[in-house]
């Protein structure tokens, strides 16, 4: 099945979540609307599918989709591009919240010394929207919405490069084999852009590198 079109879009999601339940399940009306705007937003389908599995991997009770959306989101902020992710909504975030969400990645990124000079990008763009937050009491949200994407990537980005080739390739092996349930059901151009969030994602899990734009 492609992961084209709100219906089978949802189709998909509520046979998953069926078949990782072993009981009917048919979204409720605030997960249907959850699941279009991931559609909407073109979140590939097998992220969402992955996304699910590690909610429930966790060994927690899904009761619905939005128990799966912090894992969902995660990959989708992990990803190739701003239309590929739904939009965060940083206009909710006390800017002391968000100083702090700023500061933990800064500091953690310093307690990794040796991969200083993959991380020096984001680290340059962390300190300009501190200072910008410092002195905006009311900063231009669409902006910095977009400079915390920025960073977002280019940590992500930088991850990659900051790991040895063994580690790479364990990640990309785990998640490789976390999208082979998915074969046959999802497109391969989806199946590998799932790879790929989730090799970025487990690899900043390993680091402990906090996300900024998922707020």
């Amino acid at each position: 099945m492609k992961d084209t079109g709100v219906e089978g879009y949802v189709a998909a999601i509520e046979a998953h979540l069926r078949a990782r339940r072993g009981t009917n399940h048919i979204l409720s009306p605030r997960d249907f609307a959850l699941a279009r705007s991931w559609c909407e937003a073109g979140l590939p389908l097998a992220s969402v599918l992955v996304g699910i599995d590690r909610a429930f991997d966790e060994g927690a009770y899904v009761a619905s989709l939005a128990f799966c959306r912090r894992r969902v989101e995660e990959l989708a902020v992990t990803g190739r591009g701003p239309a590929a992710r739904p939009a965060p909504q940083a206009e909710s975030v006390p800017l002391a919240e968000l100083q702090s969400l700023l500061a933990a990645l800064a500091d953690r990124l310093g307690e990794l010394p040796r991969l200083a000079a993959c991380f020096e990008p984001p680290l340059r763009k962390i300190q300009a929207v501190r200072d910008l937050l410092a002195v905006a009491s009311r900063p231009n949200w669409n902006y910095l919405r977009g400079k915390l994407r920025e960073i977002d990537d280019d940590v992500s980005a930088a991850v990659l490069q900051a790991l040895s080739e063994t580690e790479r390739t364990a990640y990309r092996d785990e998640a490789r084999r976390a999208v082979e349930r998915h074969r046959g059901h999802v497109d391969d151009q989806a199946l590998e852009d799932a790879v790929a969030r989730f090799t970025m994602q487990r690899a900043r899990e390993a680091l402990g590198l906090p996300r900024v734009s998922l707020v």
